[in-house]
């Protein structure tokens, strides 16, 4: 009796955790992770000018954190895996941009 309650205990979890796709992440959340992938990116792309991730996600969160308007930005998990995705598929001269990579739109 007990397996066959934990065995049917399971799907419905796995349904309760699944339930939520558009679930939207927190700010944070999504600056860290677009600032940390545009990082990944641009020391790829211009290793003089970003000597390292570090230095850069530092600088990106420093001239965030100092804006008068922090942006609020939100997204769901799967806007989120797109615009990464996007960001690591763009070429350098296109994260240069005054707009958003194709797929971070919300980021405007």
């Amino acid at each position: 009796m007990a397996n066959s309650l934990k065995f049917s205990i399971l799907p419905l979890a796995l349904l309760f955790l699944t339930a939520c796709p558009g679930k939207k992440l927190s700010s944070d959340e999504v600056l860290g992770a677009v600032v940390g992938a545009m990082c990944k990116k641009l020391v790829a792309c211009q290793p003089n000018a970003m000597p390292s991730e570090d230095f850069c996600q530092n600088t990106m969160k420093t001239a965030l954190n100092s804006a008068k308007d922090m942006p609020k930005v939100g997204a769901t998990q799967k806007q989120l895996d797109a615009c990464l995705d996007s960001i690591n598929k763009s070429e350098c001269q296109g994260l240069l941009g005054s707009e958003p990579p194709a797929g971070c739109e919300f980021l405007k």
